[in-house]
């Protein structure tokens, strides 16, 4: 199951825009090396968000993550629907954060929903990579302001890795935003699955743009979190070793907290302090570090998530109770914060090791 993968908080939001907020004051600031997360209201419940961004400025997270799928803003040719990225980076302008917006267009096992008149045939096609490469000018135009990161595909070795066919024509659509864009733009792999796949070869032909974005979960089989949090290390040596001279970022790293996975929440502020250390020695090479997330997620978000993952792909493992029951599990538990709102161990780590970090800038 080491293979099938990695997380990905999906939670369905249902906005309205208000009248537009001025922005307050600034969080903390450096230039790289800066610390991230995924800021998730408790409950899973929108009512909160307010409270959860500014729990985020407590833990001194200078960025924020936000996917936008391309298919649910722009529905057909010249149909969108810019309601929640304008409500979601228009809190995150208002407190002061930087965003880092993925277009999971490969959405780590398959493909993710594109505009309605589109049919794939491949990334080499010129009207996809057109639409594509104009629909990211138009993002980056309406948030200029906000966004610092695009990142194009949400762990696209794991599907390239089964349709080796595509792997030339996506890294020359992420070169082709990049070469219109005023801001750093790159792909996204699964170095866990990198490393655990040996699968280096692939990862390393579809680098492209100016950065390497990755995620990583430390997990051995099953979803287990058993691993010695020390052996972190080598993943991050795997990931300056395969990005060569370019920076990179982690856009998304969590420990989960569950007993049932092999871990504890004191095993999960452990972790804390070991990518503290590893930030520390690698910050000029290593341009954000990204919590996920802020809130465990509710079971039924938990359970909805695990299947997206496997319809369309290998759906005879929905079949299999206990593996979907540790998958779910493993979507659960990441946060610094119990769903119910109340802080875990790492919360206080990540508070104690964040006033640290920035206090020897």
């Amino acid at each position: 199951m080491r293979q099938i993968l990695l997380p990905c908080v999906l939670i369905a939001l249902v906005l309205t825009l208000g009248c537009e907020e001025q922005p307050t004051q600034q969080p903390v600031r450096v230039t790289t090396g800066k610390l991230g997360m995924w800021i998730t209201p408790r409950e899973a419940d929108m009512d909160h968000y307010d409270e959860a961004l500014n729990l985020a400025r407590e833990a001194h997270v200078q960025i924020a993550h936000l996917y936008i799928q391309w298919g649910l803003v722009e529905k057909s040719r010249d149909e969108y629907d810019w309601i929640i990225p304008d409500y979601v980076l228009g809190k995150f302008k208002k407190y002061g954060f930087e965003a880092v917006v993925v277009i999971p267009l490969i959405f780590t096992t398959k493909l993710d929903v594109m505009p309605s008149d589109i049919t794939f045939t491949g990334f080499q096609d010129p009207d996809l990579v057109s639409r594509f490469v104009a629909f990211s000018e138009l993002l980056l135009e309406r948030y200029g302001s906000t966004i610092r990161y695009l990142v194009i595909g949400n762990e696209v070795d794991i599907y390239l890795s089964q349709h080796p066919e595509h792997i030339a024509g996506f890294k020359a659509l992420v070169e082709a935003v990049a070469r219109v864009s005023s801001i750093p733009v790159g792909t996204e792999l699964a170095i866990h699955s990198v490393v655990q796949s040996r699968t280096e070869d692939i990862a390393r032909d579809v680098i492209a743009g100016d950065m390497v974005f990755y995620t990583l979960y430390p997990t051995g089989d099953a979803f287990s979190f058993g691993e010695r949090v020390e052996d972190t290390t080598a993943y991050f040596d795997a990931m300056i070793t395969l990005a060569g001279t370019r920076k990179i970022a982690v856009v998304e790293t969590s420990w989960s907290s569950s007993p049932t996975l092999e871990s504890s929440e004191e095993a999960q502020a452990q972790y804390i302090t070991k990518l503290f250390e590893i930030l520390t020695q690698n910050r000029d090479r290593i341009e954000f570090l990204m919590w996920i997330t802020l809130h465990d997620s509710t079971p039924e978000e938990c359970r909805e998530s695990a299947a997206f993952f496997v319809t369309g792909v290998n759906e005879e493992i929905l079949l299999d109770e206990n593996t979907m029951e540790r998958f779910a599990d493993f979507m659960c538990y990441l946060g610094l914060r119990r769903t119910d709102g109340t802080p875990k161990p790492s919360w206080y780590q990540w508070l104690t090791q964040a006033e640290a970090y920035y206090s020897s800038q």
